[in-house]
């Protein structure tokens, strides 16, 4: 026995091509997923296609504002950074470090086999 179509308000329809636009599947995948038929939804792409920028979007995501945080998180905040300071600052200093320790170890090389080993800044 075949089952009588499903009458859809326009309400419907449109949370249907909402979800559709907002979930980036193919056409064939959403109708399997929502138990729609095929043709109901190309149909209704078709009729609302100039519509389609009346659908909503989904609203991005809201950035926390600075003026509901509370001190203590602030608190936290500089107590991370001012950590990661520290960190970067070693992590810099043993750059350097190692940078000066190549330096005098390329010096000693050209001191003892007496030849050039850096490059010269005009050689081609």
């Amino acid at each position: 026995m075949r089952k009588s179509p499903t009458k859809y308000s326009e309400e419907d329809r449109l949370n249907y091509l909402r979800l559709y636009h907002e979930s980036g599947m193919s056409k064939r995948s959403f109708c399997n997923r929502h138990g729609i038929y095929h043709a109901l939804l190309y149909s209704w792409l078709k009729k609302y296609e100039c519509e389609k920028k009346s659908v909503p979007l989904p609203a991005e995501p809201e950035v926390t504002d600075m003026a509901n945080r509370s001190k203590e998180d602030y608190k936290q905040e500089i107590a991370a950074l001012r950590k990661r300071n520290r960190e970067l600052e070693k992590a810099l200093e043993f750059s350097r470090l190692e940078t000066l320790a190549r330096d005098m170890m390329i010096d000693k090389a050209e001191e003892y086999f007496d030849i050039p080993i850096r490059k010269k800044s005009g050689a081609k």
